[in-house]
C-alpha cells in the first residue's frame, strides 16, 4: 500500500505506506497550529494515505513546505537506524521529496 502527498494541482510525491506515515507524522510534531497537527495524526490513524499540503490554508502549507524541503531529510538520517534495509534508497525518496517542495 502507498501513501501520497498532493504538492500541488499535477504533482504528487507517493510511497510506501509506512515512509507516507513517517513524513506525516514528522510533520505532525512540528506544525504550530493544534488543529493541522490534530489532523495530520488523524491521517496516520485512519489509514487515510492522502496529504494535500494545500488542504490546511496558506499559512500551514508554507510551514509544511519549509519542514519538508528544509528538515525532513536531516530528521530521517538522524532517526533511522545505520544498518536499516534500504536506508539510502528510503533517504534518496526524502531527498527527493525536499527537492520538490
Amino acid at each position: 500500500m502507498a501513501g501520497t502527498i498532493s504538492l500541488g494541482p499535477q504533482e504528487r510525491w507517493s510511497v510506501a505506506s509506512w515512509l507516507f506515515d513517517w513524513t506525516v507524522e514528522f510533520l505532525a510534531d512540528r506544525v504550530a497550529e493544534r488543529e493541522v497537527r490534530a489532523s495530520l495524526r488523524e491521517i496516520v490513524e485512519e489509514n487515510l494515505g492522502w496529504l494535500g499540503l494545500g488542504d490546511f490554508g496558506p499559512e500551514p502549507e508554507r510551514e509544511m513546505r519549509g519542514l519538508l524541503r528544509d528538515e525532513v531529510v536531516e530528521a530521517a538520517d538522524t532517526t533511522f537506524a545505520a544498518d536499516m534495509a534500504d536506508r539510502e534508497a528510503v533517504l534518496g525518496h526524502l531527498r527527493d521529496l525536499a527537492a520538490r517542495v
